[in-house]
């Protein structure tokens, strides 16, 4: 997905590829090493999505990819797939000779400055002259429980009865959701590209991009190089505006999102031994939504200073200064004084490990009903007819869990 506002360049990925029989269009020889090949395909295809995502904007189209041997060192490093510094280079190197793409080079060592980036490349006109109408290959990920450190590389773990049972977790989650159809929505808010659709979103303003699969899966994502830490199932319906999943269809039917509201704040309440019992976000000084963003941002903070300063620079829809900011954050902390110690303490990657759990319990639950739900963290797409179910089911395992919490 590109979004209008990140202001960074997309990573390079591996999931689509320029078919086999149309490679010769481009005037490139074939090649014997079929691992090469799949790389250089991908990479072709990478570009052309990214130029797809937003046609008008070619300082959108960058995607950023690495020339140094230690970053492709962990075999993980693209989760699984077959792709070494050698083959991308090269890969590189030869769209570069036939004018298909563009480079921009960084210096060695640029990723340590203090503005880091790493090389990056683009599609040229004429590559997407040539591809402009085909119809790319998709591959699925091997790779569908991912353990990222602390940078957001992925690193590989001991395989073990747990992992497994996790990896099992996932895969049994895939094979549910490949029985669900999720129709995107037309009209006012949405555009067509060739790969990609763009979403207009109504609370950032501007426009999302995302490339739809032609299946529907999740990978379940953890941090900090544990399977304790975060572990949230992510799939690409996720990327669109809010706004615009209420247009879509699931299984041709009018969806409902439910969600579980106040979810962190409620974990940790119990995680203190305590029932949440009032809205933590209405604090009697500042708008709720400004009490919100605040909380669930401290909630994932190091330090106070440091969700100030994410408010402030990062977070478009604030638009406060230090000062307020501060205020708004010190009113938050007063009016959850039972869990003042979790604001600002790095806590959200702690509640997204039992909210992910119960997102697979909800998950379970809905397939045994014969219920279609998307996960999307703490909410669900699900049929409308089907939306008082599904909040039963989530209501009975948001009770198991606080109770779970309160006695330990």
């Amino acid at each position: 997905m590109y979004d209008a506002h990140a202001g960074r360049d997309r990573a390079l990925d591996f999931r689509w590829a320029v078919p086999d029989s149309l490679l010769w269009v481009s005037g490139i020889p074939d090649n014997s090493d079929k691992l090469y090949d799949q790389s250089r395909r991908s990479i072709l295809a990478a570009a052309c999505i990214a130029a797809d995502e937003r046609p008008n904007d070619p300082e959108a189209w960058w995607l950023s990819y690495s020339r140094r041997k230690e970053f492709y060192k962990d075999a993980q490093r693209y989760e699984g797939l077959p792709y070494t510094h050698d083959r991308v280079t090269r890969a590189v190197a030869e769209g570069l000779d036939h004018g298909l793409l563009e480079e921009d080079r960084a210096l060695p060592g640029a990723h340590l400055s203090a503005t880091p980036r790493q090389s990056r490349l683009r599609a040229t006109p004429e590559l997407l002259r040539l591809f402009q109408d085909a119809p790319f290959e998709y591959r699925r990920r091997p790779c569908t429980l991912i353990v990222r450190d602390a940078d957001g590389k992925p690193v590989t773990v001991p395989e073990t009865q747990a992992v497994s049972r996790m990896r099992r977790e996932v895969d049994r989650v895939n094979s549910y959701l490949g029985a669900v159809r999720l129709t995107l929505g037309s009209g006012d808010g949405w555009e067509r590209g060739q790969w990609t659709v763009r979403a207009r979103s109504e609370r950032r303003g501007g426009w999302a991009a995302v490339t739809p699969e032609p299946t529907l899966q999740v990978n379940r994502i953890f941090g900090r190089g544990r399977t304790d830490k975060g572990g949230r199932l992510y799939g690409w319906w996720q990327q669109l505006p809010k706004a615009r999943r209420a247009e879509c269809l699931i299984n041709g039917e009018i969806l409902v999102e439910p969600d579980f509201p106040r979810l962190h704040p409620t974990l940790l309440y119990a995680m203190r031994g305590h029932r949440l019992r009032h809205d933590p976000y209405e604090t009697g000084a500042f708008p709720r939504d400004e009490g919100k963003l605040a909380l669930n941002v401290a909630l994932n903070a190091k330090s106070i200073p440091a969700a100030a300063a994410y408010l402030v620079n990062k977070e478009r829809s604030w638009g406060h200064g230090l000062a307020y900011t501060y205020r708004v954050l010190k009113a938050v902390q007063k009016r959850n004084p039972l869990i003042a110690r979790d604001i600002g303490a790095d806590r959200g990657i702690d509640c997204m490990a039992i909210d992910s759990r119960m997102c697979l319990d909800v998950l379970k639950a809905c397939e045994g009903a014969g219920v279609p739900a998307l996960p999307v963290h703490d909410s669900f797409l699900v049929p409308a007819p089907q939306g008082s179910r599904v909040v039963g089911f989530m209501g009975e395992i948001l009770d198991r869990t606080v109770n779970k919490l309160r006695s330990c």
